[in-house]
Protein backbone atom coordinates (compact mmCIF):
# COMPACT_ATOMS: atom_id res chain seq x y z
CA UNK A 1 0.00 0.00 0.00
CA UNK A 2 1.07 3.69 -0.48
CA UNK A 3 -0.64 6.77 0.54
CA UNK A 4 -1.90 8.60 -2.32
CA UNK A 5 -1.45 12.77 -1.19
CA UNK A 6 1.84 12.20 0.23
CA UNK A 7 3.58 11.79 -2.95
CA UNK A 8 0.70 12.37 -5.36
CA UNK A 9 -0.21 8.71 -6.67
CA UNK A 10 0.48 10.35 -10.53
CA UNK A 11 3.79 10.90 -10.19
CA UNK A 12 4.49 7.67 -8.44
CA UNK A 13 6.05 4.43 -9.73
CA UNK A 14 4.64 0.75 -8.72
CA UNK A 15 5.19 -2.54 -9.52
CA UNK A 16 1.97 -2.27 -11.83
CA UNK A 17 1.19 1.34 -12.39
CA UNK A 18 3.68 3.68 -13.89
CA UNK A 19 1.95 7.14 -14.00
CA UNK A 20 3.15 10.31 -15.67
CA UNK A 21 0.88 13.52 -16.57
CA UNK A 22 0.89 12.02 -19.79
CA UNK A 23 -0.76 8.73 -18.39
CA UNK A 24 -3.76 10.00 -16.10
CA UNK A 25 -6.61 9.26 -17.76
CA UNK A 26 -5.53 6.03 -18.95
CA UNK A 27 -5.43 4.60 -15.21
CA UNK A 28 -9.02 4.53 -14.01
CA UNK A 29 -9.44 6.19 -10.28
CA UNK A 30 -12.22 4.06 -8.22
CA UNK A 31 -13.29 5.66 -5.10
CA UNK A 32 -14.98 2.91 -2.64
CA UNK A 33 -17.51 4.60 -0.75
CA UNK A 34 -19.99 6.48 -2.03
CA UNK A 35 -20.74 9.08 0.89
CA UNK A 36 -19.57 12.51 2.13
CA UNK A 37 -15.57 11.45 2.34
CA UNK A 38 -15.43 10.02 -0.77
CA UNK A 39 -17.67 12.89 -2.91
CA UNK A 40 -14.42 14.93 -1.19
CA UNK A 41 -11.96 13.13 -3.05
CA UNK A 42 -14.12 12.53 -5.79
CA UNK A 43 -14.24 16.72 -6.67
CA UNK A 44 -10.52 17.10 -5.83
CA UNK A 45 -9.70 14.30 -8.55
CA UNK A 46 -11.83 15.78 -10.97
CA UNK A 47 -9.97 19.15 -10.05
CA UNK A 48 -6.91 18.07 -10.38
CA UNK A 49 -6.84 15.44 -13.08
CA UNK A 50 -10.24 16.50 -15.51
CA UNK A 51 -9.37 13.88 -18.05
CA UNK A 52 -9.68 11.01 -15.59
CA UNK A 53 -11.86 8.27 -15.38
CA UNK A 54 -12.53 8.60 -11.61
CA UNK A 55 -16.20 6.50 -10.45
CA UNK A 56 -17.24 4.99 -7.09
CA UNK A 57 -18.10 1.58 -5.74
CA UNK A 58 -20.19 0.79 -2.56
CA UNK A 59 -21.65 -2.43 -1.49
CA UNK A 60 -24.72 -0.54 -0.75
CA UNK A 61 -27.55 -1.56 -3.42
CA UNK A 62 -29.27 1.43 -2.49
CA UNK A 63 -26.32 4.08 -3.81
CA UNK A 64 -25.59 1.93 -6.90
CA UNK A 65 -26.66 3.56 -10.15
CA UNK A 66 -26.26 6.67 -11.56
CA UNK A 67 -26.83 9.67 -9.72
CA UNK A 68 -26.20 13.35 -10.90
CA UNK A 69 -23.76 11.98 -13.54
CA UNK A 70 -21.87 9.98 -10.92
CA UNK A 71 -21.43 6.21 -11.57
CA UNK A 72 -21.71 4.08 -8.22
CA UNK A 73 -20.57 0.54 -9.39
CA UNK A 74 -21.14 -2.46 -7.07
CA UNK A 75 -17.60 -4.23 -5.54
CA UNK A 76 -17.92 -7.23 -7.71
CA UNK A 77 -18.86 -5.21 -11.06
CA UNK A 78 -15.80 -3.03 -10.17
CA UNK A 79 -13.23 -5.24 -9.83
CA UNK A 80 -14.63 -6.98 -12.96
CA UNK A 81 -14.74 -4.13 -14.68
CA UNK A 82 -11.29 -2.40 -13.61
CA UNK A 83 -9.11 -4.53 -12.12
CA UNK A 84 -6.36 -2.61 -12.89
CA UNK A 85 -7.92 0.84 -11.41
CA UNK A 86 -6.17 2.79 -8.50
CA UNK A 87 -9.02 2.02 -5.47
CA UNK A 88 -8.95 4.83 -2.46
CA UNK A 89 -10.84 3.40 0.23
CA UNK A 90 -13.61 6.53 1.10
CA UNK A 91 -13.87 5.78 5.13
CA UNK A 92 -13.20 7.51 8.23
CA UNK A 93 -13.33 4.16 10.03
CA UNK A 94 -13.52 1.00 8.41
CA UNK A 95 -10.47 0.58 5.96
CA UNK A 96 -9.18 -1.94 7.27
CA UNK A 97 -12.67 -3.98 6.81
CA UNK A 98 -13.09 -2.22 3.46
CA UNK A 99 -9.93 -3.02 2.26
CA UNK A 100 -10.12 -7.14 3.26
CA UNK A 101 -12.97 -6.68 0.75
CA UNK A 102 -11.04 -5.65 -1.87
CA UNK A 103 -8.58 -8.02 -1.61
CA UNK A 104 -10.93 -10.75 -1.40
CA UNK A 105 -12.09 -9.58 -4.73
CA UNK A 106 -8.97 -9.81 -6.69
CA UNK A 107 -7.88 -6.23 -6.64
CA UNK A 108 -3.91 -6.07 -6.00
CA UNK A 109 -2.97 -4.52 -2.88
CA UNK A 110 -0.48 -2.52 -4.74
CA UNK A 111 -3.33 -0.75 -6.09
CA UNK A 112 -5.46 -0.06 -3.05
CA UNK A 113 -4.92 3.44 -1.19
CA UNK A 114 -5.88 3.30 2.92
CA UNK A 115 -4.93 6.64 3.70
CA UNK A 116 -6.68 10.06 3.61
CA UNK A 117 -5.06 13.31 3.27
CA UNK A 118 -5.32 15.22 6.76
CA UNK A 119 -7.72 18.04 5.56
CA UNK A 120 -9.76 15.79 4.29
CA UNK A 121 -9.88 13.70 7.21
CA UNK A 122 -9.95 16.86 9.18
CA UNK A 123 -12.87 18.49 7.30
CA UNK A 124 -14.83 15.52 8.20
CA UNK A 125 -14.41 15.44 11.45
CA UNK A 126 -14.61 19.15 11.94
CA UNK A 127 -18.50 18.20 10.21
CA UNK A 128 -19.30 15.47 12.13
CA UNK A 129 -18.98 17.69 15.13
CA UNK A 130 -20.58 20.61 14.17
CA UNK A 131 -23.70 17.93 13.37
CA UNK A 132 -23.45 16.70 16.77
CA UNK A 133 -24.13 19.90 18.83
CA UNK A 134 -26.90 21.37 16.03
CA UNK A 135 -30.21 20.20 16.59
CA UNK A 136 -31.85 18.07 14.11
CA UNK A 137 -34.70 18.98 12.52
CA UNK A 138 -36.30 15.07 12.19
CA UNK A 139 -34.83 12.37 14.36
CA UNK A 140 -35.28 8.17 13.94
CA UNK A 141 -35.90 6.97 17.33
CA UNK A 142 -34.74 3.65 18.76
CA UNK A 143 -37.22 1.69 21.08
CA UNK A 144 -35.81 -1.37 22.85
CA UNK A 145 -38.54 -4.14 22.82
CA UNK A 146 -36.81 -6.30 24.98
CA UNK A 147 -33.01 -6.95 26.00
CA UNK A 148 -32.43 -10.10 25.06
CA UNK A 149 -30.51 -11.65 21.99
CA UNK A 150 -29.85 -14.97 20.19
CA UNK A 151 -26.58 -14.25 19.00
CA UNK A 152 -24.78 -12.17 22.05
CA UNK A 153 -21.59 -10.17 19.77
CA UNK A 154 -18.90 -9.53 21.32
CA UNK A 155 -18.90 -5.92 22.92
CA UNK A 156 -22.97 -5.19 22.20
CA UNK A 157 -22.94 -1.65 22.72
CA UNK A 158 -26.48 -2.57 24.17
CA UNK A 159 -24.74 -4.80 26.33
CA UNK A 160 -27.30 -7.97 25.24
CA UNK A 161 -25.26 -10.78 26.26
CA UNK A 162 -25.54 -9.57 29.77
CA UNK A 163 -28.97 -8.29 29.71
CA UNK A 164 -32.17 -10.38 31.74
CA UNK A 165 -35.15 -10.80 29.58
CA UNK A 166 -36.54 -7.62 30.02
CA UNK A 167 -39.59 -7.16 27.97
CA UNK A 168 -41.01 -3.35 27.40
CA UNK A 169 -44.60 -3.14 28.44
CA UNK A 170 -47.13 -2.78 25.87
CA UNK A 171 -48.98 -0.02 27.83
CA UNK A 172 -46.09 1.84 28.23
CA UNK A 173 -44.92 1.22 25.03
CA UNK A 174 -48.30 2.56 23.50
CA UNK A 175 -48.11 5.69 26.08
CA UNK A 176 -44.87 6.66 24.95
CA UNK A 177 -46.11 6.99 21.08
CA UNK A 178 -48.78 8.60 21.56
CA UNK A 179 -47.06 11.04 23.68
CA UNK A 180 -44.13 11.13 20.67
CA UNK A 181 -46.98 11.72 17.89
CA UNK A 182 -48.11 14.62 20.24
CA UNK A 183 -45.08 16.51 21.13
CA UNK A 184 -43.03 15.38 17.96
CA UNK A 185 -45.05 15.64 15.73
CA UNK A 186 -43.20 16.16 11.81
CA UNK A 187 -40.02 16.07 13.75
CA UNK A 188 -39.81 11.83 13.75
CA UNK A 189 -39.38 10.01 9.85
CA UNK A 190 -38.28 6.88 11.21
CA UNK A 191 -39.26 4.53 14.44
CA UNK A 192 -37.07 1.43 14.77
CA UNK A 193 -38.01 -1.34 17.21
CA UNK A 194 -35.02 -3.16 18.35
CA UNK A 195 -33.22 -5.03 21.13
CA UNK A 196 -31.52 -7.76 21.75
CA UNK A 197 -33.40 -9.38 19.13
CA UNK A 198 -36.73 -8.29 18.78
CA UNK A 199 -38.05 -11.35 16.77
CA UNK A 200 -37.83 -13.06 20.07
CA UNK A 201 -40.44 -10.79 21.51
CA UNK A 202 -44.02 -12.66 21.22
CA UNK A 203 -45.35 -9.43 21.21
CA UNK A 204 -43.56 -7.90 18.26
CA UNK A 205 -46.83 -7.26 16.07
CA UNK A 206 -48.10 -5.45 18.79
CA UNK A 207 -45.22 -3.22 19.14
CA UNK A 208 -45.63 -2.68 14.84
CA UNK A 209 -49.49 -2.00 14.97
CA UNK A 210 -49.05 0.72 17.70
CA UNK A 211 -46.78 2.31 16.05
CA UNK A 212 -48.36 2.80 12.96
CA UNK A 213 -51.83 3.55 14.36
CA UNK A 214 -49.84 6.36 16.75
CA UNK A 215 -47.57 7.48 13.68
CA UNK A 216 -49.23 6.92 10.11
CA UNK A 217 -46.84 8.83 7.96
CA UNK A 218 -43.19 8.00 10.06
CA UNK A 219 -41.56 5.00 8.64
CA UNK A 220 -42.01 1.47 10.91
CA UNK A 221 -38.30 -0.56 10.58
CA UNK A 222 -37.47 -3.95 12.99
CA UNK A 223 -34.10 -3.82 13.67
CA UNK A 224 -32.85 -7.72 13.24
CA UNK A 225 -29.80 -9.94 12.42
CA UNK A 226 -32.37 -11.80 10.36
CA UNK A 227 -31.20 -15.31 11.76
CA UNK A 228 -35.44 -15.97 12.98
CA UNK A 229 -36.85 -14.75 9.79
CA UNK A 230 -37.49 -18.27 8.30
CA UNK A 231 -39.52 -19.24 10.94
CA UNK A 232 -41.99 -16.65 10.98
CA UNK A 233 -45.32 -17.26 9.53
CA UNK A 234 -47.00 -16.48 6.49
CA UNK A 235 -49.44 -13.74 9.53
CA UNK A 236 -46.59 -12.26 10.43
CA UNK A 237 -45.51 -11.37 7.00
CA UNK A 238 -49.23 -10.43 6.12
CA UNK A 239 -48.86 -7.94 9.06
CA UNK A 240 -45.72 -6.22 8.22
CA UNK A 241 -47.45 -5.40 4.38
CA UNK A 242 -50.46 -4.38 5.97
CA UNK A 243 -48.61 -2.17 8.56
CA UNK A 244 -46.49 -0.65 5.91
CA UNK A 245 -43.80 -1.98 8.43
CA UNK A 246 -39.74 -2.97 7.05
CA UNK A 247 -37.01 -4.87 8.06
CA UNK A 248 -33.82 -3.37 9.10
CA UNK A 249 -31.51 -6.29 8.78
CA UNK A 250 -28.00 -6.78 10.16
CA UNK A 251 -25.94 -9.15 7.97
CA UNK A 252 -23.69 -11.43 10.15
CA UNK A 253 -21.04 -14.13 9.32
CA UNK A 254 -23.56 -17.03 10.18
CA UNK A 255 -24.18 -19.50 7.80
CA UNK A 256 -27.44 -17.86 6.85
CA UNK A 257 -28.73 -16.85 3.08
CA UNK A 258 -29.80 -13.14 3.36
CA UNK A 259 -30.04 -12.44 0.11
CA UNK A 260 -32.58 -15.59 0.16
CA UNK A 261 -34.35 -14.11 3.17
CA UNK A 262 -34.56 -10.49 1.01
CA UNK A 263 -35.98 -11.81 -2.06
CA UNK A 264 -38.69 -13.40 -0.17
CA UNK A 265 -39.39 -10.58 1.72
CA UNK A 266 -39.74 -8.57 -0.91
CA UNK A 267 -41.51 -10.87 -2.65
CA UNK A 268 -44.06 -10.71 0.26
CA UNK A 269 -44.38 -6.97 -0.09
CA UNK A 270 -42.15 -6.17 2.78
CA UNK A 271 -39.38 -3.39 2.32
CA UNK A 272 -35.41 -4.90 3.44
CA UNK A 273 -32.53 -2.71 4.04
CA UNK A 274 -29.09 -3.76 4.93
CA UNK A 275 -28.39 -1.78 8.32
CA UNK A 276 -25.44 1.01 7.48
CA UNK A 277 -22.63 -0.66 6.21
CA UNK A 278 -23.32 -4.44 7.20
CA UNK A 279 -24.78 -5.38 3.69
CA UNK A 280 -20.92 -6.64 3.49
CA UNK A 281 -20.73 -8.32 6.34
CA UNK A 282 -20.93 -7.71 10.35
CA UNK A 283 -17.43 -6.91 11.84
CA UNK A 284 -17.17 -5.61 15.83
CA UNK A 285 -16.40 -2.14 16.85
CA UNK A 286 -14.46 -1.60 20.75
CA UNK A 287 -16.37 0.94 22.53
CA UNK A 288 -14.60 0.74 25.94
CA UNK A 289 -15.93 2.65 29.16
CA UNK A 290 -14.02 4.45 31.55
CA UNK A 291 -15.32 3.20 35.05
CA UNK A 292 -13.97 6.48 36.59
CA UNK A 293 -15.57 8.52 34.89
CA UNK A 294 -12.78 10.78 33.76
CA UNK A 295 -13.43 11.91 30.42
CA UNK A 296 -14.23 15.31 29.13
CA UNK A 297 -18.34 14.89 28.17
CA UNK A 298 -17.76 17.50 25.41
CA UNK A 299 -14.95 15.43 23.54
CA UNK A 300 -16.41 12.44 24.64
CA UNK A 301 -19.98 13.77 22.40
CA UNK A 302 -18.46 15.44 19.76
CA UNK A 303 -16.28 12.71 18.82
CA UNK A 304 -18.97 10.21 19.12
CA UNK A 305 -20.56 8.41 16.42
CA UNK A 306 -23.87 7.55 18.49
CA UNK A 307 -24.28 10.77 19.82
CA UNK A 308 -27.69 12.69 18.71
CA UNK A 309 -27.82 10.00 15.97
CA UNK A 310 -29.07 6.70 18.01
CA UNK A 311 -31.93 8.50 19.41
CA UNK A 312 -32.78 5.70 22.17
CA UNK A 313 -36.57 5.83 23.81
CA UNK A 314 -36.02 3.43 27.01
CA UNK A 315 -39.64 4.24 29.28
CA UNK A 316 -40.58 7.45 28.49
CA UNK A 317 -36.53 8.61 28.57
CA UNK A 318 -35.40 9.96 25.65
CA UNK A 319 -31.54 9.42 25.10
CA UNK A 320 -29.08 10.90 22.29
CA UNK A 321 -27.25 8.05 22.04
CA UNK A 322 -27.95 3.77 22.91
CA UNK A 323 -24.85 2.95 25.08
CA UNK A 324 -26.33 5.26 28.14
CA UNK A 325 -29.80 3.58 28.30
CA UNK A 326 -28.89 0.27 28.77
CA UNK A 327 -26.03 0.43 30.74
CA UNK A 328 -27.95 -1.74 33.67
CA UNK A 329 -27.33 -4.66 31.96
CA UNK A 330 -23.33 -4.33 32.47
CA UNK A 331 -23.60 -2.51 36.11
CA UNK A 332 -26.26 -5.87 37.35
CA UNK A 333 -23.86 -8.37 35.65
CA UNK A 334 -19.99 -7.27 36.70
CA UNK A 335 -21.17 -5.24 40.07
CA UNK A 336 -20.31 -1.48 38.45
CA UNK A 337 -21.80 1.39 39.07
CA UNK A 338 -21.43 3.02 35.99
CA UNK A 339 -23.90 6.07 36.74
CA UNK A 340 -26.75 6.74 34.93
CA UNK A 341 -28.71 9.76 36.03
CA UNK A 342 -32.40 11.14 35.33
CA UNK A 343 -30.70 14.22 33.71
CA UNK A 344 -28.88 11.97 31.10
CA UNK A 345 -32.12 11.84 29.03
CA UNK A 346 -34.85 13.46 28.80
CA UNK A 347 -38.67 13.09 30.09
CA UNK A 348 -40.89 13.08 26.99
CA UNK A 349 -44.04 13.87 29.38
CA UNK A 350 -42.53 16.45 30.70
CA UNK A 351 -40.74 18.42 28.03
CA UNK A 352 -42.87 21.26 26.65
CA UNK A 353 -41.99 21.43 23.28
CA UNK A 354 -40.25 19.23 20.09
CA UNK A 355 -37.74 22.42 20.08
CA UNK A 356 -36.56 21.41 23.56
CA UNK A 357 -36.38 17.76 23.43
CA UNK A 358 -33.97 18.29 19.87
CA UNK A 359 -32.38 20.92 21.50
CA UNK A 360 -31.30 18.21 24.63
CA UNK A 361 -30.35 15.41 22.20
CA UNK A 362 -27.59 17.99 20.57
CA UNK A 363 -25.60 18.19 23.62
CA UNK A 364 -23.49 16.50 25.84
CA UNK A 365 -24.47 14.94 29.07
CA UNK A 366 -22.94 13.63 32.32
CA UNK A 367 -23.21 10.10 31.18
CA UNK A 368 -20.78 11.19 28.55
CA UNK A 369 -17.66 11.05 30.87
CA UNK A 370 -18.03 7.15 31.02
CA UNK A 371 -17.05 6.65 27.22
CA UNK A 372 -13.32 6.49 26.30
CA UNK A 373 -14.15 7.67 22.67
CA UNK A 374 -10.32 8.01 21.42
CA UNK A 375 -9.46 4.45 22.86
CA UNK A 376 -12.50 3.39 20.21
CA UNK A 377 -11.40 0.57 17.42
CA UNK A 378 -13.17 -0.67 14.71
CA UNK A 379 -13.53 -3.31 12.88
CA UNK A 380 -12.53 -6.44 14.30
CA UNK A 381 -13.53 -9.61 13.20
CA UNK A 382 -17.30 -11.18 14.74
CA UNK A 383 -17.13 -13.24 17.20
CA UNK A 384 -19.96 -14.51 20.08
CA UNK A 385 -19.19 -12.43 23.39
CA UNK A 386 -17.29 -14.76 26.09
CA UNK A 387 -18.94 -11.89 28.74
CA UNK A 388 -15.45 -11.21 29.76
CA UNK A 389 -15.54 -7.14 31.18
CA UNK A 390 -12.55 -6.40 28.86
CA UNK A 391 -15.05 -6.53 25.75
CA UNK A 392 -16.35 -3.20 27.21
CA UNK A 393 -13.65 -1.87 28.57
CA UNK A 394 -9.60 -1.14 28.57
Amino acid sequence: MFNLFAADILKIKVELITLDKTDEALIPLVIFGYASVGMRIYERKLKEYPKRIVIFCDNSRHKQGVHDGIRVLSLQKAALDYREAVYIIASLRHSKQMYQQLIEVGIPSEHIITELPGNVIGEELAKEKRQRLVPLKSIHVEVNINKDCNLNCKGCDHFAPLAEADTLELEIFERDMKRLADIMSGHIHRIILLGGEPLLNEHLLDYVKISRQCMPEVEVFIATNGTLLDKMTDDFWQALKDDNAGLMVTKYPVKLDYEALRIMAEERGVVWEYLGSSESGRSLWHFPLDLTGSQNPMESFIHCVNANNCHTLERGRLYTCSIAPNIKAFNNYFGKNVLLTMEDGIDICKAESAEEILEFLAKPVNFCRYCNVKERTYDHEWEISRKEIKEWTL
